[in-house]
C-alpha cells in the first residue's frame, strides 16, 4: 500500500541512525483505524529522515510467547491500574448504597484495566499478570483482602478467553467485544447481589448487565486510545 521509500526492518533502523530521523504517527491514524491484527488501532508509525522521506516501521508482532520484557510491561500496567481501581472499590460500595445501576455503570472502568494490558502487549497472559498485579494491591488496601486476588484473576480469564480459543493466532476487533460481553455478562449480572439484592428481578439483571455492557465498550473505544498512546511512546519497544 506504501510502496515508495518502504524497507525491512534493518534498512530502516540503519536509515534512522544515520540520518537523524524523527519517529511519528502515521497520518490518519486514529482509534478507528484498521491495524494489521484488525483490531482498529493500527500502530505502524513513519520515520522521517532529513531529506523530508519517510520510511514505514512494520508495528509490534501479535501473539508468540511473551518475553521477560512483555510480562514485567504487563504487571506496570496493572499496578499502575490498581491506582484506579482501590479508589474504584470505595466508589462501587457507596454507590450501592444509592443504586445498583450505579455499580453496573462502574464496571467499565474494571474492563478498561484488565484489557489494556492485552492490547498494549498482545501476548498471551497478559491480561491475567495484570489482573494478578491489581489483585496483590486491592487485597493489601481494600476491605476484600486476599479475594480481590481471586476475583481480578477470574476477570482477567474472561477477557483472554475469545483469545485463547483461537490460540492467540487472531486479534480482531470482534474478540475484544466479545470479551467485553463475557465480562458483563458475569460482573453485570453480580452487580445487584454486590449491593445487597438477594432476590434481584428479571429485569434487574438485565438492565444491570446491559448497562455494565454499554459502560465496558465505551471504555473499550478509550483503551485503544490509551495503548495507542503507550505504543508510540515506546512502552513496548
Amino acid at each position: 500500500m506504501f510502496r515508495s521509500g518502504i524497507g525491512n526492518g534493518s534498512e530502516a533502523a540503519t536509515m534512522n541512525r544515520k540520518r537523524g530521523s524523527t519517529r511519528e504517527p502515521l497520518s490518519g491514524g486514529g482509534v478507528g483505524d484498521a491495524g494489521p491484527d484488525g483490531t482498529g488501532d493500527g500502530d505502524a508509525v513513519a520515520s522521517q529522515t532529513d531529506d523530508g522521506r519517510l520510511v514505514h516501521v512494520a508495528p509490534v508482532a501479535a501473539g508468540g510467547r511473551p518475553s521477560t520484557r512483555d510480562m514485567l510491561v504487563a504487571a506496570a500496567i496493572g499496578v499502575a491500574g490498581s491506582l484506579v481501581v482501590v479508589p474504584l472499590t470505595y466508589l462501587q460500595v457507596f454507590a450501592g448504597i444509592a443504586h445498583v445501576y450505579l455499580v453496573a455503570a462502574t464496571l467499565g472502568l474494571w474492563f478498561l484495566q484488565c484489557v489494556v494490558p492485552l492490547i498494549v502487549v498482545r501476548k498471551p497472559g497478559a491480561s491475567l499478570i495484570a489482573c494478578l498485579a491489581m489483585g496483590v494491591v486491592s487485597a493489601a488496601t481494600t476491605p476484600f483482602g486476599v479475594a480481590a486476588i481471586g476475583a481480578l484473576i477470574m476477570e482477567g480469564l474472561l477477557i483472554e478467553l475469545p483469545f485463547m480459543v483461537t490460540l492467540y493466532r487472531r486479534w480482531t476487533r470482534t474478540q475484544f467485544v466479545a470479551s467485553a460481553m463475557l465480562f458483563s455478562a458475569l460482573m453485570g449480572t453480580m452487580a445487584p447481589r454486590a449491593v445487597g439484592v438477594d432476590s434481584p428481578t428479571t429485569p434487574m439483571t438485565l438492565i444491570s448487565f446491559a448497562v455494565a455492557l454499554a459502560s465496558s465498550l465505551v471504555f473499550l473505544v478509550l483503551g485503544f486510545a490509551v495503548a495507542k498512546g503507550l505504543r508510540s511512546r515506546g512502552v513496548t519497544r
